[in-house]
C-alpha cells in the first residue's frame, strides 16, 4: 500500500486488521518521519512502515519542511456497497427543469410570514430581510457537470455548499417551503453518497468535486438524522423518510466505522467539525485546523448520539427494524462515556477528553449537544442552564458564547470566530437542546435573547452576519480585527426559526403516528402574533394575542385558518385544545 501525503505532514490511517507494508511519499520521493501503531510510543521511519497484523489504526508524522505544519487523516477504506445501500439501492435524484423551478424572487416578499411583536420592529424586519435576501441572492440552479439535480441555496464561500449548512438552512426554509422546496437541497448530498455510505461535508457547486473521503476535513456535522426528522415534522412527509433513511443510517456507520477510536468516541479536527479554531489542545504540536490531537471530540460525539436518538425515530416511524439494535447499544455506550467520562463536575460541562482519557481543560459550546442527545439528568440540565445564562462564561452580547469567556482560548475582541463568538446555528442547537428536555421558559429566554441581539446589530448595520461578538452588540471578528462576513445562510436560524418557534412560541407537534397539530406557546407580553403562516399542506393561519399586563392574565386571541384545524393553547393560566377555521 502507498500513501502519498504531496504536502501534507501527517496522517491517521485506519487499517482493516491486516499487517501491510505502507510506503510513505511526498512527490516522487519516499518519506521520513515518525509514526506510532494504535497510539503507541512513536517510531523514526524512512520511506517504508511495517505494521503487525494487530495495528488498528496508524498515526504518521512526516519530517519538517518549508511547506509548513499541517495534517490530515487518510484511511485504507473499502469499496464495499453498505448493507442498507445494498438492499434500498443507492439514492436517486430525479432530474428536474432547474430554469422552470427557481421561484420569482418577489415572493419570497410579497407571499411569506409575517410575524408581529409590537414594539420590537428591528425583529420584524430583520426576519423579512432573511428571507428576502435567500430568495433574491442565494438560490441557484444546477451548473452542468456537478452532479447536482435540485436547485439550492448557495450562500457565497468558495463554490461549494455545506452540509451542516444546508440542514440549518432547511430548519428556517420551512416558513418559506411553500415558495421553494427546501428540503430537497439535501438531496444534492444524498445523490453524491458514495457506496460505502459516506458523504461530503462539502460539495463543489462548479463540478461537484468532494475532496478525499480520508481528509479529516471532509466529513464531519452529522445532523441529517435531526434535520429530516424536523423535515418530517413540518411536512409529515413518510415517503421522504422511506427515501432517505438508507442513506442517513448508511452515513452513520460510515462515521462510525471511519472516525471513532476503540472506545466508540468519535474524532475529527476543527474543520471537519466547524467549529473551526476552538483551542482545544496545544497548537505548538497540532495543527488547530487540522489535527485530531488524539482527542475524544465531545461535540462530534456527542452529535453522532443525536443523530442516532433521530434515526432510531425515524425507524419507529417507518416501522422498521433495520439499524436498530446497533443504534440503541451505540447510544447506550455513548451516553455512558459522556456521563461517566466527558461530563466535569467542577465546571458543569461535558468536555473533550485526551488521549489518556483526561477530560481536557477547554470550555466550549460543543458540551450542549448533550441536551439534544438526551443525556443529561435534571441535575446536570441545571448546571448546563446556569452556565448558558453566566454573563462570566457563556451568556455574552449577542447570544451563546462559542468558547466560554473564562477560558483561556476566549479572544474578547470579537469573539475570533470560534474562540468566543456567537453563532446563531449554535445556539440555536443550544435553545432546541433546552427545549427537547421540556426547559421551554430557559429556551425561550435565550431565544429572546439571541433575536434581540441580531436584530439590534441588524438595525445599526443592516445586515445579518455570519457570528456576532461575545463582549459588544456588533458583529464577530477575526483576529485581525477585520468583521466575519456578510451572511444570511444558517444565520437565518435565529431571526427566522427561532424567532418563530421559540419567541413568539409557534411550532408543529407530529406523533410518530403522523397526526399533527399547531402549538402556541403563549409567553410574550407585548401583543404579538403572526400572519399568513403558510402550513406544509398550503393551509394559511392568521394568530394575533392581545397586550397582556402580566403573565397571569388569559390572552385575548384572535385566531384565523383557511380550513379547520387544531390548535393547542399553552399559557401560565393552562391549556386549551381547540379547532379553529370552522
Amino acid at each position: 500500500m502507498r500513501l502519498l501525503c504531496g504536502t501534507i505532514l501527517a496522517a491517521a490511517v485506519v487499517l482493516g486488521g491486516n499487517a501491510a507494508t505502507v510506503t510513505v511519499s511526498q512527490g516522487k520521493a519516499d518519506a521520513t518521519g515518525k509514526f506510532s501503531v494504535d497510539g503507541g510510543e512513536p517510531v523514526t521511519f524512512d520511506g517504508k512502515i511495517v505494521l503487525p497484523d494487530t495495528a488498528k489504526h496508524v498515526d504518521i508524522s512526516l519530517a519538517e519542511h518549508a511547506e509548513g505544519r499541517g495534517v490530515r487523516s487518510f484511511g485504507n477504506y473499502h469499496d464495499r456497497t453498505d448493507d442498507a445501500l445494498k438492499s434500498h439501492g443507492m439514492f436517486t435524484n430525479e432530474t428536474v427543469d432547474a430554469a422552470s423551478t427557481i421561484p420569482d424572487p418577489s415572493a419570497f416578499v410579497r407571499d411569506v410570514p409575517r410575524p408581529i411583536w409590537d414594539g420590537h420592529d428591528d425583529a420584524v424586519k430583520c426576519f423579512a430581510h432573511c428571507l428576502e435576501v435567500t430568495g433574491r441572492d442565494y438560490l441557484r440552479a444546477p451548473e452542468p457537470g456537478s452532479g447536482f439535480t435540485r436547485n439550492f441555496v448557495y450562500t457565497p464561500f468558495g463554490s461549494k455548499v455545506f452540509l451542516w449548512g444546508t440542514c440549518f438552512i432547511t430548519m428556517y426554509g420551512r416558513y418559506a417551503s411553500h415558495v421553494f422546496p427546501f428540503a430537497s437541497m439535501l438531496d444534492n448530498f444524498y445523490g453524491a453518497q458514495h457506496r460505502d455510505g459516506w458523504i461530503a461535508r462539502s460539495i463543489s457547486i462548479l463540478d461537484g468535486s468532494t475532496g478525499d473521503k480520508g481528509d479529516l476535513s471532509t466529513s464531519g456535522c452529522n445532523m441529517t438524522g435531526w434535520t429530516e426528522w424536523r423535515n418530517w415534522e413540518w411536512s409529515g412527509d413518510r415517503a421522504r423518510l422511506e427515501k432517505v433513511y438508507p442513506s442517513l443510517l448508511a452515513f452513520h456507520r460510515w462515521m462510525r466505522e471511519n472516525r471513532t477510536w476503540k472506545d466508540g468516541t468519535y474524532f475529527c479536527n476543527g474543520l471537519g467539525c466547524g467549529m473551526d479554531n476552538i483551542v482545544r489542545f496545544d497548537t505548538s504540536k497540532y495543527s488547530l485546523y487540522n489535527h485530531h490531537a488524539y482527542l475524544s471530540w465531545v461535540d462530534v460525539t456527542l452529535q453522532e448520539a443525536v443523530n442516532a436518538r433521530f434515526l432510531l425515530r425515524i425507524a419507529k416511524v417507518l416501522g422498521t427494524s433495520e439499524g436498530v439494535a446497533e443504534l440503541e447499544s451505540e447510544v447506550a455506550r455513548l451516553g455512558e462515556i459522556a456521563n461517566s467520562r466527558m461530563w466535569d463536575e467542577e465546571s458543569g460541562l461535558y468536555k473533550d477528553l485526551d488521549r489518556e482519557g483526561r477530560r481536557i481543560a477547554c470550555s466550549h459550546i460543543g458540551a450542549f449537544w448533550a441536551l439534544l442527545a438526551g443525556f443529561a439528568d435534571e441535575r446536570k440540565i441545571d448546571a448546563l442552564e446556569r452556565a448558558a445564562f453566566d454573563p462570566k462564561r457563556f451568556y455574552a452580547a449577542c447570544g451563546i458564547a462559542s468558547t466560554s469567556m473564562d477560558d483561556p482560548g476566549f479572544s474578547p475582541d470579537g469573539g475570533n470566530y470560534w474562540q468566543g463568538g456567537s453563532w446563531c446555528i449554535t445556539d440555536s442547537m443550544v435553545v432546541k437542546g433546552f427545549e427537547s428536555v421540556g426547559r421551554l421558559e430557559t429556551a425561550h429566554r435565550i431565544a429572546r435573547h439571541s433575536v434581540d441581539g441580531v436584530a439590534k446589530v441588524f438595525a445599526d448595520t443592516g445586515y445579518v452576519w455570519e457570528s456576532y461578538n461575545p463582549t459588544s452588540v456588533s458583529p464577530g471578528k477575526m483576529s485581525k480585527g477585520e468583521n466575519v462576513r456578510r451572511f444570511v445562510g444558517f444565520s437565518g436560524t435565529v431571526p427566522v426559526m427561532l424567532f418563530v418557534e421559540n419567541v413568539l412560541g409557534i411550532r408543529i407537534e407530529r406523533g410518530e403516528d403522523g397526526s399533527a397539530h399547531l402549538v402556541w406557546d403563549i409567553r410574550l407580553l407585548e401583543r404579538h402574533g403572526i400572519e399568513n403562516l403558510v402550513l406544509a399542506d398550503g393551509t394559511r393561519v392568521n394568530l394575533l394575542c392581545e397586550a397582556r399586563s402580566s403573565a397571569n392574565e388569559k390572552p385575548v386571541l384572535k385566531m384565523s385558518a383557511s380550513r379547520p384545524l387544531e390548535i393547542k393553547i399553552v399559557s401560565s393560566v393552562g391549556e386549551l385544545l381547540t379547532e379553529i377555521g370552522k
